[in-house]
């Protein structure tokens, strides 16, 4: 999958990105490649309630159909942090 840092734009391969572990355990970006964009394992856990993320996901746009709402809820729920 590919992935965007949102403070360069740089576009780049999951593999390319350097990842870490948020308080969770879940796994998340850590930073960029090209830019000195970096987020901690504080501030990933955080934003899995909300706020600006550094780094998105490339996916294909917010489905739409008769389940729309829990559709979209679904498709956020799995961008990246």
């Amino acid at each position: 999958m590919r992935i965007k840092c949102n403070e360069c734009g740089h576009i780049g391969e999951e593999s390319e990105f350097p990842t870490g572990r948020d308080f969770f355990q879940n796994a998340y970006v850590a930073a960029c490649p090209k830019c000195d964009n970096r987020q901690n394992p504080g501030d990933a856990t955080i934003r899995m309630v909300g706020g600006e993320r550094p780094f998105a996901y490339i996916r294909d746009s917010e489905p739409s159909g008769k389940d729309g709402a829990l559709d979209t809820v679904m498709h956020r729920s799995e961008e990246a942090s």
